[in-house]
C-alpha cells in the first residue's frame, strides 16, 4: 500500500497485509487487514502517528521517503500493541531526535511489550495538546478500548479523529478512504464483535466522545478512513444498543449425524416461526474451528439467542462446542436467551460442563434438549415444541426494538 493523502500534510504511511488471515491467533481475517501509521505535517514541526506490525517496517521508511518525511519530531503512540508499536525501534533508528509521545500507560506498556525505557517518553493526559504550528492534535485516552492504553488524538483544525482501534476493520484496500460496500461493512461488523463487544460499557462512552466532536473524518488503525462518519458511528450505535434481531445462532458439532438431524429440524421450525437461524459446523473440517467459531461472533452481535449443539465425548461435551462456549461467553454478546442441545451414546455431564463455561453469558437459560442416540421421531415432536418456545421468546424480544 503506498502513501496515501487525507489532506494536503496528512498522509497515511502504512501498510496493508492482504493475505493475513488470523489475528490474534483467534480472529478470522476474511479481508486481510492493514496497519495504519499517519503523517501529520505541521508549520514548525511533523508528527507520526503510530507505526506499523514489524513484519511490514520496511513498506513503512519507504512510504515515510515517499511522502518526503526528512524529519520526524515526534512519534506518537497510541497504543502499544506490536501490530502498532512494532516498528518504533527502527523509526527512532533513522530518526534518532524524535520525541516518543504517549500517554504514562502507553509509556508503561512500550518497556514491558517493546523494552523501549519509559524514559524516553514526553507523556500526555487527557486534554492535553501537541502544538505542530498551525496545527494542534489533542489527546483522548480510552481505555479498554480494547486495552488499557488505548488513545485517540483530534486534529482540530483538519477535524480528523485518528481513532486508533475503535471504529477500525479487517479490511485491506489499495484505497484510503471506506467506499461502503458489503464487504467492508461486515469487516467492520466482524471487527467490532471480536474486538468491542466485550466492552460495551466503555465503548458507549466513547461513542459519545466521538459525536460530540463531530469529526469531518475517523482514522482508525486498521482499515479504510472514513470519509463520511456517520456510516461508523451509526453502526456503532445499533451494535451498542439493546435492541436484538430475530436471529438464533446455532454452532454445532455433530460427529455420526445424530445432533445434526436436531440442529437441522430446529432450524427449520425456527423458520417456520418467522425465526432466522444462522448454523455454524464447528468441527467438520480441520480449519473449521478457528474460522466458524470467529465467525459465530460476529452472528452474536445482534442476535436474541444461542444454543449450542454438542454431542459427548468420554461422557461429557465436545472440545469444539467447549470452545465456542467459552469465546461467545467472553465476548459477552447482548444474546437473550441460551440454549443447548445434543445427542450422548450412554451418559453425559454435557448439561454441567455447558452452564460452567458460559457463566459470562448474562442470558435466561432453556432447559437442555438432550437425547440418547440417533433422535427418535417422537423426540423429534418434543423439539418441534421446543423451536415453537424459542421462536416466540426470540420474536417478543426482538420486537422490543
Amino acid at each position: 500500500m503506498p502513501a496515501l493523502t487525507l489532506r494536503d500534510g496528512v498522509v497515511e504511511v502504512g501498510s496493508a497485509h492482504d493475505d493475513r488471515h488470523l489475528f490474534d491467533a483467534l480472529m478470522p481475517t476474511t479481508f486481510g487487514t492493514t496497519y495504519n501509521a499517519y503523517l501529520v505535517v505541521g508549520k514548525t514541526a511533523t508528527a507520526l502517528i503510530d507505526t506499523v506490525d514489524p513484519e511490514k517496517t520496511e513498506i513503512l521508511l519507504g512510504n515515510l521517503k515517499e511522502a518526503g518525511a526528512e524529519r520526524i519530531d515526534y512519534l506518537i503512540c497510541l497504543h502499544t500493541e506490536q501490530d502498532h508499536s512494532g516498528s518504533v525501534r527502527a523509526v527512532l533508528e533513522r530518526w534518532p531526535d524524535a520525541v516518543l509521545v504517549g500517554t504514562k500507560k502507553v509509556a508503561e506498556f512500550m518497556e514491558t511489550h517493546n523494552h523501549v525505557p519509559q524514559e524516553r517518553f514526553r507523556l500526555v493526559a487527557d486534554g492535553d495538546v501537541l502544538d505542530l504550528g498551525g496545527r494542534t492534535l489533542r489527546f483522548i485516552p480510552v481505555p479498554f478500548a480494547h486495552w488499557p492504553d488505548n488513545t485517540m488524538a483530534w486534529l482540530a483544525e483538519d477535524r480528523i479523529l485518528f481513532s486508533n482501534d475503535l471504529f477500525g476493520s479487517h479490511y485491506s484496500t489499495g484505497k484510503i478512504f471506506a467506499t461502503v460496500g458489503r464487504d467492508q461493512l461486515q469487516a467492520a461488523r466482524d471487527y467490532y464483535s471480536e474486538i468491542f463487544m466485550p466492552f460495551v460499557t466503555h465503548v458507549r462512552k466513547y461513542l459519545a466522545k466521538a459525536r460530540a466532536l463531530d469529526p469531518e473524518m475517523i482514522a482508525p488503525s486498521h482499515g479504510p478512513v472514513w470519509f463520511r462518519p456517520e456510516t461508523i458511528l451509526g453502526l456503532y450505535e445499533e451494535w451498542l444498543s439493546d435492541d436484538v434481531k430475530p436471529v438464533v445462532v446455532i454452532p454445532f458439532v455433530t460427529m455420526h449425524g445424530s445432533t445434526e438431524v436436531l440442529v437441522e429440524r430446529l432450524a427449520s421450525r425456527l423458520a417456520e416461526h418467522g425465526v432466522s437461524a444462522v448454523c455454524r459446523d464447528i468441527a467438520s473440517k480441520p480449519a473449521n474451528l478457528m474460522l466458524e467459531t470467529g465467525h459465530m461472533v460476529s452472528d452474536l452481535v445482534d442476535a436474541a439467542a444461542l444454543v449450542i449443539a454438542s454431542p459427548s465425548v468420554l461422557g461429557d461435551a465436545h472440545p469444539a462446542a467447549v470452545f465456542a462456549a467459552f469465546l461467545a461467553a467472553a465476548m459477552k454478546p447482548k444474546v437473550k436467551y441460551f440454549g443447548l442441545i445434543g445427542s450422548f451414546g450412554w451418559g453425559t455431564r454435557i448439561a454441567e460442563t455447558m452452564a460452567s463455561h458460559t457463566v459470562g453469558l448474562k442470558a435466561e437459560r432453556l432447559e437442555p434438549f438432550l437425547v440418547k442416540g440417533l433422535p427418535t421421531e417422537e423426540e423429534l415432536v418434543r423439539l418441534d415444541a421446543y423451536a415453537a418456545d424459542l421462536a416466540a421468546k426470540v420474536l417478543a424480544a426482538s420486537k422490543k426494538r
